[in-house]
This record gives structure tokens, C-alpha cells and sequence, in this order.
């Protein structure tokens, strides 16, 4: 078995790393796109209801009451939101770096695997043509 046989499987390996990052890369852009959804959402339903309430104005201090309390609950959920989009963000961030890395790793190993085939091919192209040239050789001394 030659040294590129040999390396053939740990190439394989590197490959198939790779992949697999570049999965969780956009895994976690999904998940990031989801949440920073959900937070536009949020802050659309905050700057709704504050609206809706501007124009409605506060009958009474109950109804103001409420309305305070849960304009403190929907700023609460924002700021929720907010660091759940920031952890996706980091961890996409960190899952990039990660993809980046195996990416390198994969070509470095296919860049050695195509180098050491290409060096074996010459080693025997090399062998193959002075074996033909011992043939040719042979062939042309009479025999005796």
C-alpha cells in the first residue's frame, strides 16, 4: 500500500469533519435568523401596543397600572431575546472559526494526498520506462 493509500483515510476523516462543521455553521445561522425573528417580533408588538395605547390614552390608574406592567414584562422579554440572539450570534461566530480551521486541515491533507500520488506516479513512470527500455535493450542484442 502506498504512503497516499495510507493517507487516503485520514483525508476522509478531515473531509468528513469539515461537513460536519459547515452543517453546524448553518444549523446555527438558522437558529440565529430564528431568534433575531423573534426579537423583531417582539420589539414590533412593544412599539404596537405603546401606540395603541398613546392613542387609547389611560382611563383610569388600573388600566395605567397594567399597562406599565406589561410594558415592563414585553421590555424584559426584549432584552431576553436580545442576549439569546447575542449567544447565537457568538456561537455562530465560533462555529465559523471552527468550519475555517477543518477547512484548512481538509485541503492541507488533499494538498499532501495529490503531492505524495503525484510522486509515486513519477517514481513509477520512472521505473516503467527503464523497464521498457531494458526491454527494448534486450531485444536488440542478438542472441548468443
Amino acid at each position: 500500500m502506498t504512503r497516499s493509500e495510507r493517507m487516503q483515510p485520514i483525508k476522509t476523516l478531515a473531509d468528513t469533519r469539515e461537513r460536519e462543521a459547515g452543517d453546524a455553521v448553518a444549523s446555527a445561522r438558522r437558529l440565529l435568523g430564528e431568534r433575531e425573528q423573534q426579537l423583531e417580533q417582539l420589539r414590533g408588538y412593544r412599539a404596537e401596543y405603546a401606540a395603541r395605547a398613546a392613542r387609547e390614552g389611560a382611563a383610569d390608574a388600573v388600566r395605567l397600572a397594567n399597562y406599565h406592567a406589561f410594558l415592563a414584562r414585553l421590555a424584559a422579554a426584549v432584552r431576553q431575546q436580545q442576549e439569546l440572539v447575542d449567544a447565537a450570534r457568538q456561537d455562530l461566530e465560533r462555529r465559523i472559526a471552527e468550519w475555517q480551521e477543518r477547512r484548512v486541515e481538509a485541503l492541507s491533507l488533499a494538498k499532501a494526498v495529490d503531492r505524495l500520488a503525484t510522486a509515486e506516479r513519477r517514481v513509477a513512470d520512472r521505473r516503467e520506462q527503464q523497464e521498457s527500455d531494458e526491454r527494448a535493450l534486450r531485444a536488440r542484442r542478438p542472441p548468443g
